[in-house]
Order: structure tokens, then sequence, then C-alpha cells
């Protein structure tokens, strides 16, 4: 148990580090993701109203010949009504035409509004775009701080996690496991213990404790304050 002990007191030291990297990061990995999500939602927007004009568009270069095949069903429609045998027919066929000249009536009252609509549309999408290219202005900027900032550390941090794996490995998982657990409280676990008492809440360690720590190599000892782990000054 004593090399498990040391062996925390190594962790601590490269998580201190890592720490220290992660600080000067400060909040730029977040504010990255966060400009990602905007720049996502600024997209779907330009693409759901570019598929609406695109739709539009379409409508419209379709409406000539929409209109030219209803006109020749009306005709063909119209003509039949003279060779009907009964009114069974003859009602059907009227009904036939009414339902085309309602279809027709839509189609020209949307091609009256297309225009506006249009305009409308293409407005916003001007805007949305404008709104995108902004949003990814901020995120690019924001990408090349954290690039910058991480490519200067880039070997170091690999190295400490590299370090930091190799050595997880040798550690006992339930220590690891308690390791890790306070470091959601604390992220300075294990702490020396400097003048008799715990460097991180800086709370006397009794007398007893500190002898059992020096004899008992084969146990974990922790702050009865904070809770962190205790390392001796010697490690």
């Amino acid at each position: 148990m004593h090399a498990q002990i040391q062996f925390i007191a190594q962790l601590a030291e490269i998580d201190e580090q890592m720490d220290e990297f992660h600080q000067e990061l400060g909040d730029l990995p977040g504010e990255v993701k966060d400009a990602e999500k905007k720049l996502r939602q600024k997209n779907s927007l330009v693409e759901e109203t570019q598929t609406l004009l695109d739709e539009l568009l379409d409508f419209r270069a379709k409406s000539g010949h929409m209109l030219e095949d209803l006109k020749t069903k009306e005709a063909k429609y119209a003509q039949q009504q003279f060779q009907v045998r009964n009114n069974r027919e003859f009602d059907a066929i009227t009904n036939e035409i009414e339902n085309i000249r309602k279809e027709r009536e839509s189609i020209n009252e949307k091609l009256r509004t297309s225009t506006i609509k249009e305009d409308n549309l293409r407005l916003i999408l001007t805007q949305q775009q404008k709104d995108y290219e902004e949003v990814k202005s901020i995120l690019d900027e924001k990408e090349s701080q954290l690039k910058e900032l991480s490519g200067s550390h880039s070997e170091e941090i690999r190295n400490l996690i590299h370090r930091r794996t190799e050595l997880t490995t040798t550690i006992q998982p339930n220590i690891l496991e308690e390791y890790e657990r306070i470091r959601t409280f604390h992220t300075d676990a294990a702490v020396k213990v400097r003048r008799n008492c715990c460097s991180g809440c800086f709370s006397a360690v009794p007398p007893q404790k500190l002898v059992e720590m020096r004899t008992k190599l084969d146990l974990i000892f922790t702050c009865e304050h904070c809770g962190r782990i205790l390392i001796t000054d010697g490690m």
C-alpha cells in the first residue's frame, strides 16, 4: 500500500499540472461548443428558408403547365357535357369542371401573392445568412484562439495524459475511484501534510494520525475536515 500512496501523490501532481493548462484555456472550450451549436441552429434556419424559396420558385415555374393542363381538362369535360346520357353523368361532369375551376383559382391566387412571398423570403434569407456569417466569424476566431493556446502546450499535455494513463493502471481500482470521487469536490484531491496541517484546508492533523501515517504505510488516510487524501511531506 505504500506504493499506492506514492502513485496517488504522483497522480495528484499530474492532475495539478493539467488543471493549470485547463485554467489557461479558461472558458474557450465551452465557448467554442456554444458557438458550434449556435452555428448549427443558424444554418438550419437558412436551409429552411432556402427550401421554402426553392419550393415557391419551383411552383411558379410549373404553374404555367399546370394551368394549361387544367384548361385542357376543363375543355374536355365541357365537351363531354353534350354527350351525357342522363342527369347523373351530367352532374358528375359538372362537379369535375367545378373542381378544376377551383384548382385554377387556387393556383392563380398563389401566383398573385408569390411575388410578395418571394420578396419576404429573400429578405429573411439575407438576414439569416448575415447572422450565420457573424456566428461563423466568432467561431473561427475562438477556434483560432483555442488552437493557439492548446498548440503551445500540446506536447506537454500529450505527455501528461500518457503518464496519467499509465499511472492509473498501477493504482488499485477502489483507491482510484475514491481519489476521483474526492476530485468532484476538490480538484486537489490528495494534498501534503505541512507543519502538521492539511495543506488543502489548513486544518490541524491530530498527532496520533500523523504517527499512524508514518508507521502504517499500508493505509490511506484522509483529512477529518475536508476529506482530502493526506500525503506525508516526504513523498
